[in-house]
């Protein structure tokens, strides 16, 4: 049987718990009981809310976009032109609806090169227009790599690393910011919700990686960007973040590390001996997003492991 005793002070003890009976303040040994229901993760924290992914229907893309849907978020896919055979595919495998069209005013897709100041420009205004929600979040998920010897490394494809995975982040955190700003304004100050942006970096930010010159050039200057975008865009509401992943097991992570002997031996220098998945990248990004989160701006969450403490 736990005892109680009542208690004009607190005291933190190991295996003590304290609850309020009856208007008293108890103290019990053991497993205490509530009649208040612990805190679960699982609320509806971003209703009517929108949030925008840039390669929202990539291994991330789909993973955050999943987690903030089914706490309430309104989501605005964007995706390359290329890509637009995938969106319905994508929408019903992941989101459970049989098309955008079902999805009504929950999922949108629009096409957008995030290379392209016109392609940003014309997908955020269609957002605009269609105005589904609070435009609240921001997540660039989008990138691009390619191994080679960085004195080969071909200029073209170099670009590419340096235009994908920072001059496309520029782009959209612009529209973003231009979107928020203005609505907010429009909302009325106190009313809105607040701002997140969320970027994807990666532990190539940190050091140096064989054959990853222009990647790792790129995912620096990202977080470089994101710590701009922190100090400039916070006094408007919005807070920037990034998140350095190592390898993540999305299906083209999968590819790319197919091969037994390699994952083995790049598994020996992390010390949880592991590779992440996009479920932990997608939870980071919930929480950088919540509303209790309002005091961390301009940081990099590091998702790799350990494999960056060498």
């Amino acid at each position: 049987m736990r005892k109680a005793v009542k208690l004009g002070y607190t005291t933190i003890l190991p295996n003590l718990a304290l609850s309020n009976d009856e208007g008293r303040l108890l103290v019990m040994w053991g497993e205490p009981r509530s009649t208040t229901p612990p805190p679960t993760f699982h609320t509806m924290a971003f209703t009517n809310r929108l949030a925008i992914l840039a390669g929202g229907l990539g291994g991330l893309g789909c993973a955050t976009g999943k987690l903030l849907h089914a706490h309430g978020a309104k989501l605005a896919l964007l995706y390359a032109p290329a890509e637009a055979e995938r969106l319905q595919p994508t929408v019903a495998e992941t989101y459970g609806y049989q098309n955008t069209s079902e999805a009504g005013d929950s999922i949108k897709g629009y096409a957008c090169d995030i290379t392209s100041p016109d392609s940003v420009s014309e997908a955020f205004s269609a957002i605009a227009q269609d105005n589904v929600a609070f435009p609240a979040m921001l997540v660039n998920a989008a990138g691009y790599v390619n191994l080679t010897a960085l004195e080969t490394f071909p200029p073209e494809d170099a670009l590419k690393h340096y235009v994908i995975n920072l001059f496309g982040p520029t782009l959209t955190g612009q529209a973003f910011a231009r979107m928020y700003i203005e609505r907010k304004k429009a909302e009325g100050e106190g009313k809105a919700a607040p701002g997140r942006i969320v970027n994807i970096a990666s532990q190539a930010a940190h050091v140096a990686l064989w054959h990853h010159g222009p990647y790792c050039a790129s995912k620096a200057g990202l977080i470089g960007l994101s710590k701009c975008m922190a100090s400039e865009w916070g006094p408007h509401g919005i807070t920037t973040n990034t998140i350095s992943p190592g390898p993540i097991m999305t299906e083209m992570g999968k590819k790319a590390w197919s091969d037994p002997a390699a994952r083995e031996e790049y598994l020996k220098s992390v010390p949880t001996g592991s590779f992440a998945d996009p479920d932990e990248v997608a939870r980071i990004v919930h929480f950088l997003c919540e509303d209790k989160a309002k005091s961390i701006n301009g940081n990099d969450v590091r998702l790799d492991g350990g494999f960056t403490i060498r």
